[in-house]
């Protein structure tokens, strides 16, 4: 089997000091089979002509210029042209290790089985602060239920998209949310019946620019703590489908009501009837939560008595004399 073509997706907003590292990292890779997407959304730094500037020397980039309509909106547009038989996303202040295509798609080549593939990543500030490195065992995962079971929590199969390369047809009629910043984790209820075989590689290194101010993904306002409160509602209805996984339905029902009072401590005065009806509607079982393991049942247990409203009021309250004293 020749290479297969690999189409790498970047959103571009205002990068260009960051550009030239991100797209070199790209093309010296030592797979060469690749499409590069640069989906310039709208910058007025002078990263689009950076863009064009790059797709002059390399035949292999292709640069789409769009107004600003935020990355979901970007990638998106990449989504609608990519050619690739495979799939990945790299976002444009971010870089990639020598070979990491290499060594993982060769992996993919031998496993056409395999849908997903996860690959090592860790957040880089400068050459001499590279720190919380996210580099597990190298395992497979298969079949539906242990493919969620791996995937809700967030350990060891990550929420984020861009230390992973994906099947073509996987994203046949999966687009991101566009004006929502939950973009990683709306994923996985849409692709957990979708994927058949997961692979968790240790080869290769994704470099996350976390510490960028005006990155995408930095501000942790009321919008995105709710943006997640819903993508993990979403989450938590695919426990329907694996009804033996008792404790780990009660400790996803604990992240979703946590989200909730973490969006609360952000804006106190929002209006979250709805949402507050839907922790009323999910909530465990008196037998869910005593059943479970590793739980916060006393926790759980008090908001079970007292109702979420009553909880969430009180539980406000708490947090903020202990802040203030």
């Amino acid at each position: 089997m020749i290479d297969p073509l690999l189409s790498i997706i970047s959103p571009v907003f205002n990068v260009k000091s960051f550009l030239d590292r991100c797209i070199q990292s790209v093309l010296t890779q030592s797979y060469k089979n690749i499409e590069l997407i640069l989906i310039d959304d709208g910058s007025n730094d002078g990263s689009s002509s950076l863009c064009d500037q790059w797709a002059e020397k390399d035949s292999r980039i292709i640069v789409i210029h769009k107004e600003n309509g935020g990355v979901s909106s970007a990638r998106n547009a990449g989504l609608e042209i990519f050619k690739g038989d495979y799939l990945t996303f790299i976002d444009p202040d971010d870089f990639i290790k020598a070979g990491t295509y290499g060594l993982n798609m060769s992996y993919l080549k031998e496993h056409q089985d395999v849908d997903i593939l996860q690959y090592p990543y860790c957040h880089y500030i400068n050459d001499d602060n590279i720190s919380n490195y996210h580099k597990t065992s190298s395992i497979l995962l298969t079949g539906a239920e242990q493919i969620f079971k791996n995937w809700w929590s967030g350990s060891p199969l990550e929420y984020v998209i861009w230390n992973k390369i994906y099947k073509r047809q996987l994203w046949s009629d999966v687009r991101f949310n566009i004006g929502h910043i939950s973009e990683d984790t709306c994923l996985v209820p849409r692709f957990v019946n979708k994927a058949k075989s997961v692979y968790i590689s240790e080869q290769g290194m994704y470099y996350y620019q976390r510490e960028r101010m005006d990155s995408y993904t930095f501000q942790y306002s009321f919008d995105k703590h709710m943006d997640l409160f819903y993508a993990h509602a979403a989450i938590y209805e695919c426990f329907k489908l694996f009804p033996a996984m008792k404790t780990e339905k009660v400790l996803a029902f604990t992240r979703l009501f946590r989200r909730l009072i973490t969006a609360l401590q952000t804006e106190p005065s929002a209006d979250i009837k709805t949402s507050k009806e839907l922790i009323k509607k999910n909530f465990p079982s008196w037998v869910e939560i005593m059943l479970s393991h590793r739980t916060e049942k006393v926790w759980l247990i008090a908001a079970k008595i007292l109702g979420p409203k009553t909880f969430i009021k009180l539980f406000l309250r708490y947090l903020k004399s202990s802040h203030n004293s």
